[in-house]
């Protein structure tokens, strides 16, 4: 798979999996751009480490939920590494809630839907009218098995990832006459570094383990192993993929918790 002459805009790639998706798509030739909100140094860090690999990079602060920011953002890309062809909105509102619905604060609620489901909309609004003057386009959406089966005290959360899968079809419907793509990657459980790299470690250990139980590779996802798959969906390979919400999770079932 060759990203070579390819532009990426990877939102929240200040850390965790973002940054792996990052590292993975200059791996395998783009340029890449990071978003980070509240962690901008972090995201300064995540360039430097794709330069490393003889790649163009750029961090930009960037709060998704707003839709100035985000065209801003956009226009600095373009003047410094050119059009966007590869959007992974990856950026989520980095909060672990546990919360039953009657309890959920209507702000946490907002703030949610804000980040995690608006921000995408922002971000694909702001890239695709280039995508279609340029007749290609790679976008992926950061979902969650939450979004497709619930979550027990994740009530904005699994609405949000929920979202995305529909949002990603539609837009797929859209784009398809322009060769552009959009997909959604729906994760189960993914570890990494520890809590560097993954809200799974914010949960309480006997909910991992039985999280992990319910999971038919019993272990956490390695970040790679989902970078991968985000890298074919962002190549010339991927073409005929388009409107899937595809699973990556190790087998996880959560109808048996």
């Amino acid at each position: 798979m060759s990203l070579q002459k390819r532009v990426a805009l990877v939102t929240g790639g200040s850390g965790g999996l973002g940054r792996v998706h990052a590292l993975t798509l200059a791996q395998n030739g783009a340029d890449v751009a990071v978003t980070g909100n509240r962690n901008i140094d972090k995201a300064e860090s995540v360039a430097n480490e794709i330069r490393a690999l003889g790649r163009k990079a750029l961090a930009i602060k960037v709060d998704v939920s707003n839709e100035d920011e985000v065209n801003e953002g956009v226009e600095k890309i373009k003047k410094e590494l050119g059009s966007v062809d590869i959007l992974v909105n990856n950026a989520a509102s980095g909060i672990v809630r546990a919360t039953l619905i009657e309890k959920t604060a209507k702000e946490d609620w907002d703030q949610d839907l804000r980040v995690n489901l608006t921000g995408a909309f922002n971000c694909i609004k702001a890239v695709i009218p280039d995508m279609k003057k340029n007749n290609w386009g790679r976008i992926i959406n950061i979902s969650s098995v939450t979004g497709t089966m619930g979550g027990s005290g994740q009530c904005s959360y699994a609405t949000t990832k929920a979202g995305l899968i529909g949002l990603t079809k539609t837009v797929a419907l859209e784009g398809a006459r322009y060769n552009i793509t959009c997909n959604a990657l729906v994760l189960g459980v993914f570890g990494g570094r520890g809590r560097e790299d993954s809200s799974f470690y914010d949960v309480a250990e006997p909910f991992r383990e039985r999280i992990i139980k319910r999971t038919a590779m019993r272990r956490p996802g390695d970040p790679k192993e989902l970078s991968n798959v985000l890298a074919f969906l962002a190549s010339d390979e991927a073409s005929y993929v388009t409107g899937d919400a595809i699973v990556v999770g190790g087998g996880i079932d959560l109808f048996t918790f």
